[in-house]
């Protein structure tokens, strides 16, 4: 995906979810990264940070169910922001933004690359 599709992403769907931010190594209890306001978020939003992911959550423990974005920020290099969404809109983002399952490592990775045939049969 694009940096403009990125943001896009991000702006609309924000409001059908919530947000949380982590940083990438372990910290002591009790520190947590700087709330940044929105406009902040959606500037700091690049296509070039590795740190950018999508994943689908069922059953898995210690979370809800549901869709998560990992979004890496360009100026705050110690932490991501995570928006997370319903399990319901899994399909019509997969579509929007032509998203494919990715089979690296352990889990399936939706990975942020434009595919003109999308096979369904791994959503049944």
């Amino acid at each position: 995906m694009t940096t403009v599709q990125l943001r896009e992403l991000y702006s609309t769907y924000r409001v059908q979810g919530w947000i949380d931010s982590d940083y990438y190594e372990l910290m002591p209890a009790g520190v947590k990264p700087p709330e940044l306001p929105e406009w902040e978020i959606v500037r700091n939003i690049s296509a070039d940070n590795e740190q950018n992911y999508f994943v689908f959550m069922e059953g898995c423990e210690n979370e809800q169910d549901g869709i998560m974005i990992g979004f890496g920020l360009s100026f705050h290099r110690d932490f991501a922001v995570y928006l997370h969404l319903p399990p319901g809109l899994l399909i019509e983002l997969v579509e929007k933004y032509a998203l494919y399952c990715s089979h690296e490592g352990k889990e399936d990775v939706f990975i942020f690359h434009e595919r003109k045939n999308i096979n369904k049969s791994w959503m049944s």
